[in-house]
């Protein structure tokens, strides 16, 4: 499941079997790095409006309601289409193991924005870092998961996973990064010089 900006459930995957859609949530924790699905619910692909909206990608279209809030004590309720994407994972090409990925620090640019590639550390800025440290939070950080051989740059937030960044292929010198709610829905991150703004967790 491609997640967008607006988008607040948890990261999900979906299966074809015959006229079935199976869906499937993560388990809370991976053993060494390890996702595990779970089937969460079934439904027929023939009932629901869908479309490819790339070659590997599909969009399904679900009608649902949306509270819009006029003050404290009142709101309405629309009925509403939601789109939602999905994305085919395929084993990460990349000779490197584990451990060789994690130690590598990757940085890309997606709509104008830097996202920071490196595993196990916290991501926060410092002053972030220090207001979670008396309120007793974990704060950001990515952590390295794999899927059927798909590896993913997880983002975890105060100790739960929030977001998957697909990891396509990957050397020593970069990664193709694939997963984004936008075009381009790929991207190109490089490896850089060990950053030492980040703090180990």
């Amino acid at each position: 499941m491609i997640k967008g900006a607006d988008t607040y459930w948890y990261p999900e995957f979906i299966e074809f079997k015959n006229d079935q859609i199976i869906y499937y949530k993560l388990s809370k924790k991976a053993e060494n790095g390890l996702l595990e699905k779970k089937q969460n619910h079934v439904e027929k692909l023939s009932q629901t409006k869908h479309e490819f909206v790339a070659d590997n990608r599909i969009r399904i279209y679900r009608m649902g309601e949306k509270q819009i809030v006029i003050s404290e004590t009142e709101s309405i309720t629309e009925d509403t289409k939601f789109a939602t994407d999905y994305e085919r994972i395929e084993p990460t090409k990349t000779k490197l193991t584990r451990k060789e990925i994690q130690q590598i620090d990757l940085k890309a640019e997606w709509n104008e924005e830097i996202i920071p590639i490196v595993f196990n550390k916290n991501l926060d800025s410092p002053a972030i870092q220090e207001v979670n440290k008396r309120l007793k939070k974990e704060g950001q950080k990515l952590l390295l998961e794999s899927l059927q051989g798909t590896y993913f740059a997880s983002i975890y937030d105060n100790g739960e996973r929030r977001t998957l960044i697909g990891i396509k292929e990957m050397d020593k010198e970069k990664a193709v990064l694939f997963g984004f709610p936008e075009k381009p829905y790929e991207i190109i991150a490089t490896s850089v010089k060990k950053n030492t703004g980040y703090n180990n967790v």
